[in-house]
């Protein structure tokens, strides 16, 4: 049982006995509640043996238990003195390099060549890679920086009000998935919440709905839902596979990841995400999302640009298409074949009893339900 892990066998056998010896207590004055046997002496003896013979080994396995705390705590203090030592390195030496010597040395570069020196020795190219590695590397810094800051004790995470759709599209700039996210121009413009925490945690949930996302055309889109005061939520939203609360609070424990992934990863990076929203005094809901409206409406508008080179070959209604499709709830998919002797392809709704799907809505609760 994990419940006992870490406890030595004696305390084990102890806290057996101490169980065994409680339920025989328990059991006797049951009896004697219900008139199955008479009150005693000796019954009350046996009564109180019980309540003497328990505690021995209950006391052990508190004892082990107050050793172990103790043990713990001592490990940890030394672990910390090491990790607050790693910290001090990056944030004051690492610090140095990042922000200081690589930025002089490239304006320093950049002074001593003419843009026509440059044009004849072809390194725009090396020199832009040069100056968006800079760029990248500054802003994991950032972030590494706000990290070994918390370590610290007593310390609170510094905050600062954020047009949020500005510093996720500077965040996404270089990354090889910025045109795969949707940043929807409703995002809040003036949020307290750490810069580099904050969308490093957005990122990692973009990655993820991006990552575990069987779909041609992957995507997730960023946008607000309701007001501040009347419940406000941050959507980040894909047409991934599909996760719900009880799979996202499973998934968000320390090196937990689903079984017979096929996708690389460590397991940590929901929970250092869950850590940095709830930090921010944020909260997370998750929701698998559902074949519907919209997203029918996306498939035909897809379909409609085919039909559009073609259209003659097909025979399609619209109309029809989607009444069949809410008929049946949204449960089905989007058919289109060949029929009959004809050579055009019909589009049809095929209707399931299956509820379709397509995608992960996480809402991070930035707002009050008052």
């Amino acid at each position: 049982m994990k419940a006992l892990d870490g406890i030595s066998i004696n305390s084990k056998i102890s806290l057996i006995v101490a169980g065994l010896i409680m339920m025989t207590f328990f059991a006797v004055q049951t009896c004697i509640v219900f008139g199955v046997c008479e009150p005693t002496l000796f019954l009350a003896k046996f009564g109180w043996g019980c309540v003497v013979f328990f505690m021995p080994p209950f006391f052990k396995v508190v004892y082990e238990f107050i050793q172990n705390k103790e043990k713990i705590k001592e490990d940890l203090f030394a672990k910390n003195i090491f990790l607050e030592h790693a910290a001090k390195i990056i944030r004051h030496d690492m610090h140095s390099g990042i922000n200081t010597y690589l930025p002089r040395g490239i304006k320093s570069l950049k002074r001593r060549i003419s843009e026509q020196q440059i044009q004849d020795l072809k390194i725009q190219s090396p020199l832009q890679l040069i100056e968006d590695g800079l760029h990248h590397a500054q802003k994991v810094y950032s972030g590494v920086y706000e990290f070994t800051n918390l370590v610290k004790q007593n310390v609170q995470m510094s905050k600062q009000s954020y047009n949020i759709k500005n510093i996720l599209e500077d965040y996404l700039r270089l990354t090889a998935y910025k045109n795969q996210v949707l940043l929807d121009d409703n995002l809040p413009t003036e949020l307290e919440v750490n810069e580099p925490l904050f969308c490093t945690a957005i990122d990692n949930l973009i990655r993820n709905g991006l990552k575990y996302n069987d779909s041609p055309t992957k995507w997730v889109k960023i946008y607000q839902e309701g007001s501040y005061h009347k419940g406000s939520y941050i959507i980040i939203q894909d047409n991934g596979r599909g996760i719900n609360q009880k799979d996202f609070e499973e998934l968000s424990k320390p090196y937990v990841r689903k079984e017979g992934q096929k996708e690389s990863g460590s397991g940590l990076g929901l929970n250092i995400c869950n850590a940095i929203i709830e930090e921010h005094g944020f909260e997370i809901f998750v929701e698998k999302v559902y074949k519907n409206e919209e997203f029918l409406k996306q498939e035909l508008d897809k379909l409609e640009e085919k039909i559009a080179w073609q259209p003659n070959s097909y025979i399609y209604n619209r109309e029809r298409v989607e009444d069949e499709a809410k008929k049946n709830e949204y449960k089905g998919f989007l058919q289109v074949k060949r029929g009959g002797n004809t050579p055009k392809l019909f589009v049809q709704w095929i209707p399931s009893h299956l509820k379709t799907v397509v995608g992960t809505k996480i809402k991070i609760k930035i707002g009050n339900n008052d």
